[in-house]
């Protein structure tokens, strides 16, 4: 991929997820306009994620049918239709309406992305530009917060008219900039698989393993992101912009070791090397939350885990980029299915548990990265060949 279409296609995704990170801190305000209870206001958070967990897998097969580029610009479009339309929502069950419409149509675009970003890489250079694309994912939810709070005092609206803006501003520059990958990984086999046989490469070898990654650390991730503030409110009596500061620091060290770190660490070493350190890099992370006594540690906790995220992301879509018994705009449908999977139950999971203790949610989460341990050991010794030597280990191998 030349460097201007990856700037280009990172721009876009930027300004995607920075429109996205400009509503999200927005919506309770606009629950509260509209007098929904804590229950509704979940459900707007559960009904995207359950939207996007259907139709994702759907928009996989048409990425591989009709075009990466065309569900790319589909999926912006849906996101600017998704924060457009609730400026003119007057009840619960039209901001709902507009919350799974905006998700059904947007969802196609990060699988579209990475699609084009794996067609267009070698094996070498895989990860290193699934990370960037990561942490241009990252930065945006970054800065979509502070955003949004400069457009509020423009009223209540306004941070979602600037999101859908930012949306619409993207689709010229898809459009006019971004190329449809020469070589397309469809095979004719491949065309007449059906939606339900797709499906069935979840449980495939080689595919099962990395995906059940993918839903592990979804699983810990989306519990943490779901009850960090409160658990900060209830141990420290937080205030609102120390628990903005720990997400930030969490999307910031991740976004930090995308764009700077992985690029030595795919040089010296394995994938299953850098997958292994990610998920101990979290584990010590949700236990310094869990058992913290000072606001640092958790702050601390939160970039630990950003990190071992931003290991374990990227590595487990490259190695799922390189699997070839389908298209890859079905694989990175279905990984982004079971990523949404994980944002649906972790929330829930973490929520119960809360309940009865407010550190089990954390340790659920250390105890999720464990189990992902183990397995990363069992199917280390099963598929050998699944993981990548470094490239310094390649070079010396040939020589």
């Amino acid at each position: 991929m030349n460097r201007k279409a990856f700037i280009i296609l990172a721009f876009v995704m930027f300004l995607t997820m920075t429109g996205y990170g400009i509503v999200f801190p927005s919506l309770p305000y606009v629950a509260e306009r509209l007098g929904l209870s804590a229950f509704e206001m979940g459900s707007l958070v559960t009904g995207w994620a359950v939207a996007q967990l259907v139709a994702t897998p759907i928009w996989g097969r048409f990425i591989d049918r009709f075009g990466r580029k065309k569900v790319l610009f589909i999926g912006l479009a849906g996101f600017a239709v998704a924060f457009l339309a609730v400026i003119f929502v007057k009840s619960y069950i039209q901001l709902l309406l507009a919350r799974v419409i905006g998700a059904v149509l947007s969802s196609g675009s990060i699988p579209a992305a990475l699609t084009i970003v794996a067609d267009s890489t070698n094996d070498e250079q895989r990860g290193i530009s699934m990370a960037k694309m990561g942490a241009v994912n990252s930065l945006g939810f970054l800065c979509g917060p502070a955003i949004g709070g400069i457009f509020s005092p423009f009223g209540m609206n306004a941070p979602f008219i600037v999101a859908g803006c930012l949306s619409l501003i993207s689709l010229p520059f898809v459009f006019i900039f971004i190329k449809e990958p020469e070589k397309q990984q469809v095979k004719k086999s491949e065309e007449n698989v059906s939606f339900l046989g797709s499906l069935s490469y979840v449980t495939k070898t080689g595919y099962r393993e990395l995906y059940m990654l993918t839903l592990g650390k979804a699983l810990a991730a989306s519990s943490l992101f779901a009850i960090l503030g409160y658990f900060m409110i209830e141990k420290f009596a937080a205030d609102p912009w120390q628990v903005s500061l720990c997400f930030s620091l969490f999307a910031g060290g991740s976004a930090f070791v995308q764009f700077f770190l992985l690029n030595y660490l795919y040089e010296w070493n394995s994938d299953y090397w850098i997958i292994k350190w990610g998920f101990i890099l979290c584990t010590a992370g949700y236990l310094c939350i869990a058992f913290s006594g000072y606001i640092w540690l958790i702050a601390a906790g939160s970039v630990a885990v950003g990190v071992g995220m931003a290991f374990v992301r990227p590595t487990v879509m490259a190695l799922l980029s390189k699997q070839e018994q389908i298209g890859r705009g079905i694989t990175m449908g279905l990984d982004q299915t079971m990523d949404s999977l994980g944002r649906v139950l972790g929330p829930l999971f973490g929520g119960f548990i809360f309940s009865i203790h407010i550190i089990l949610p954390f340790i659920g989460s250390a105890l999720i990265c464990i189990v992902m341990l183990i397995g990363l050991f069992i199917i280390r010794g099963n598929n050998q060949g699944m993981w990548n030597a470094s490239n310094k280990e390649k070079v010396y191998k040939e020589a």
